[in-house]
């Protein structure tokens, strides 16, 4: 690849760095930090391992044993050359020696990720979940925890997982818990969101923290023992509502909240149909929690 191809290669990679960066912090936790650094030290250690292959190799030289073409460019007098008997011809001063491309190579990929690595210390420190103490973090666990207990009806614990052992982009899924059993896992990107309706009761990012209340409450019918996703989802986007309350909305938002995620089941079902609610998922139907009520969910 070219030096110029390198370049726009490298500023792309930069460009979609801070991108993510800015980006909503679920979608950042959508996207592993090790994913772009991984990506751009494959690409630097493929650009070095290209240029220090491939030093030399820059095209078939010249014959002979006059200065070679490439030589007069590079020290000098690529034109014409001066008469022996100038004095600039013997006095002219020394040519820096450049270090060589290989190196030049190594050294502005070292620069990328360098600065590949700031970004990720930035991330990592300020921003999303990992930016908030143990303390606080504990905090929300134990709020989120006994929102789930109400719903499995029995003792429950939610981890937010920052190691991404249980969920995230690897096991493409936001939330995870045994079939009635006590543990359950979110992502961060999940738990940072719950923490801004927590601590904060922000809700501006509409989607967002219906997304958020919806996986808590869904994870929390596993936990009480139903195994059927769509079945869990229906009942997930119904609790929702008593969820969203309890942590600080009212309950028009609340409702509408989880009014809207049950509108998009559809489309987020699509790639997955074990997700889409059952045909009795409507007022007065089979899976009516509150039949005695004309609102649904």
């Amino acid at each position: 690849m070219s030096s110029r191809g390198i370049g726009a290669v490298r500023v792309l990679l930069l460009g979609l760095l801070l991108a993510w960066f800015f980006s909503p912090p679920d979608w950042r936790y959508a996207v592993p930090i090790w994913v772009p650094f991984l990506v751009a030290l494959g690409l630097e250690t493929e650009f070095a391992i290209v240029g220090w292959l491939g030093a030399g190799r820059s095209g078939p030289r010249e014959q002979g044993r006059a200065p070679q073409l490439a030589d007069l460019e590079r020290f000098g007098w690529p034109d014409e050359v001066p008469d022996d008997e100038d004095p600039s011809f013997w006095n002219s001063p020394p040519v820096p020696r450049p270090a060589p491309t290989w190196l030049r190579r190594i050294a502005a990929s070292a620069l990328v990720l360098a600065f590949v690595a700031l970004v990720a210390w930035g991330v990592s420190i300020r921003r999303g979940w990992s930016s908030l103490d143990r303390t606080t973090q504990a905090q929300v666990e134990q709020v989120i925890s006994q929102q789930a207990a109400r719903v499995a009806r029995h003792t429950a614990r939610v981890r937010c997982d920052s190691a991404g052992r249980h969920v995230g982009v690897v096991q493409e899924a936001d939330g995870i818990a045994e079939v009635g059993g006590t543990d359950a896992w979110l992502t961060p990107g999940i738990c940072f969101q719950l923490y801004r309706l927590i601590d904060h009761h922000d809700s501006r990012s509409f989607s967002s923290t219906g997304r958020a209340i919806a996986v808590l409450a869904h994870e929390a019918w596993h936990l009480h023992g139903v195994a059927d996703e769509g079945v869990a989802n229906c009942y997930a986007f119904q609790s929702g509502v008593r969820i969203g309350v309890r942590l600080g909305l009212s309950p028009s938002r609340a409702r509408a909240l989880m009014r809207e995620q049950f509108a998009d089941n559809a489309s987020d079902s699509a790639s997955d149909p074990r997700y889409l609610v059952p045909p009795g998922c409507r007022n007065g139907g089979h899976y009516d929690l509150n039949s005695g009520s004309s609102q649904f969910p």
